[in-house]
């Protein structure tokens, strides 16, 4: 998604709030008394990314992780979108249903240092190689609060992460020092992943607000068999009534063994860094 994409979106949901509420008073941070909250924001990322691929022509001694940001030149920082929406509800809206969305395609160059195995296929030292990865996830959860009045919000509950990963190395295949020509390797998969979180928000003063998340899971699920962790920690400056910047650390590790028909292998993935966000509460 764009920057023209998100700030459409952002005036629609500005729009899309009741006016007869603009001149509402409050005493500490809104979004703990509202209904509804929004987030569009970018995230500035540090990745990181390891890969497995065995491939079954050749031997089972040379099946190494291959790291996808120094051995293949895939960029280490990248910027997405991160976007999230939480419904409070019920008759005294300590339940919540949460949403959030990320999807980040990652891709580099390189010329071999060493030899590089990947899904069967060996690529030579000194061979050009490009490389890519790709993970999309959208978490959904459903919590109770536990603690909630004006000024904290603290609850648990569960909910899942879709997962939808591909990794691909496209480059010369060389057998001894004659080149074959040039092959591309890709691998991929989905699946989702229940889990458990918290959440703690708190308003130290009327325009305020601190907030922390963790969703966790370790289990063998489908076709992987591992551990995921989602948290944030931030705070958020109410700007309007209705709006307000948000400042938070996001960490997003995903380490698994895969098994399916197309991927036999695994990976060990982690996007941390600072997000920006225009946030809407209503």
């Amino acid at each position: 998604m764009n920057i023209r994409s998100v700030i459409s979106l952002s005036a629609l949901l500005v729009s899309a709030m009741p006016l007869t509420s603009m001149a509402q008073d409050y005493d500490f941070h809104p979004a703990l008394s509202d209904n509804f909250s929004a987030s569009l924001g970018a995230m500035r990322s540090s990745n990181s990314f390891t890969v497995r691929a065995e491939g079954t022509s050749i031997g089972p001694d040379i099946f190494d992780d291959v790291d996808f940001n120094d051995s293949l030149g895939v960029s280490d920082t990248s910027t997405f979108l991160n976007a999230q929406l939480r419904w409070k509800f019920g008759s005294e809206r300590k339940w919540s249903l949460w949403g959030q969305y990320f999807s980040n395609d990652a891709s580099g160059n390189a010329t071999l240092e060493e030899d590089v195995e990947f899904d069967g296929v060996i690529f030579r030292e000194g061979s050009y190689a490009e490389a890519g990865v790709k993970l999309a996830v959208t978490r959904v959860f459903v919590g109770r609060s536990f603690v909630k009045n004006n000024q904290h919000d603290f609850g648990a509950g569960v909910g899942i992460h879709n997962l939808d990963l591909s990794a691909y190395i496209e480059g010369e295949f060389k057998i001894d020092d004659e080149t074959t020509g040039e092959q591309k390797v890709d691998v991929g998969g989905s699946q989702i992943l229940p889990n458990i979180g918290f959440w703690y928000n708190f308003s130290p003063a009327k325009k305020w607000l601190l907030h922390a998340r963790l969703d966790w899971i370790s289990a063998a699920i489908g076709d992987y068999d591992g551990t995921l962790w989602n948290s944030s920690v931030g705070v958020n400056y109410q700007a309007w009534r209705h709006v307000g910047i948000d400042l938070s650390w996001q960490y997003f590790n995903l380490n698994v063994n895969v098994d399916n028909g197309d991927w036999n292998g695994g990976v060990d993935m982690t996007y941390s860094g600072p997000v920006l966000s225009a946030t809407f509460n209503w």
